[in-house]
């Protein structure tokens, strides 16, 4: 498959190809960040690093599918944010409950909301509703996730913390507003606009998992290690 990938001319395997790479090299940097940072920092930590590897999982069997000629869908991609992208909201929640005390509840609401966020789009995309509809929906359970980020009780133990702390929470939420807007975005070129699975739009969504999930992993990563060095 790697020889495939990398004598490819096609923009989307030169996309997983980079993307695959970059993700597993961060859940592995993340893996061994466990050994080096405080018990703390563990859980969150950890569930970057898994969302990491649960991304580089998903792009190997994408890049072998596209290369084998079954192209991409919408499916593929959904089934693997079904894991990363709850899992990105949870290390949020453990990030800010590492530091001080933060309501469980607030710990389910947002996990409920990431994993509805996701469900919605992909019931649209498979045709059980309207995909308008899904997105719709998508986009309500992903700016509930962002009111919780900047007006929910997290906010109030954040804003006791070190420069440190506070900046990597700023950057992380700051990411989850302007990163993950490309998603509804794409939607609406991919299925309103009906472009399908077009060459731009997946290398388009791969590429965007740069700043969507390796930047805030690096950063969990980076305000981990910054106790210790």
């Amino acid at each position: 498959m790697f020889g495939a990938l990398y004598t490819s001319q096609d923009v989307v395997s030169s996309a997983f190809a980079a993307a695959l790479l970059a993700t597993f090299s961060t859940a592995v940097l993340c893996f061994l960040g466990l050994s080096w940072t405080s018990e703390k920092w563990r859980i969150p930590l950890a569930m970057v690093g898994v969302a990491a590897l649960a991304s580089a999982l998903h792009y190997a069997g994408a890049a072998a599918l596209w290369m084998g000629g079954a192209g991409s869908s919408g499916g593929i991609r959904l089934s693997a944010w079904l894991t990363v992208q709850p899992l990105q909201v949870a290390a949020v929640y453990f990030y800010v409950r590492a530091l001080g005390p933060a309501s469980v509840g607030i710990f389910w609401r947002m996990s409920a909301a990431a994993l509805l966020m996701v469900f919605s789009r992909y019931l649209g995309d498979a045709g059980f509703f309207n995909p308008t509809l899904g997105a719709l929906l998508s986009i309500a359970f992903w700016l509930y996730i962002l009111g919780e980020m900047y007006f929910g009780g997290m906010t109030e133990v954040i804003r006791r913390e070190s420069r440190a702390v506070r900046l990597g929470y700023f950057w992380i939420r700051l990411i989850l507003t302007i990163g993950w807007a490309i998603y509804p975005i794409l939607h609406f070129v991919d299925v309103v606009i009906g472009t399908g699975q077009a060459a731009g739009v997946v290398a388009l969504y791969t590429l965007s998992d740069f700043i969507n999930l390796i930047t805030p992993s690096l950063i969990v990563l980076a305000v981990a290690g910054q106790e210790r060095y």
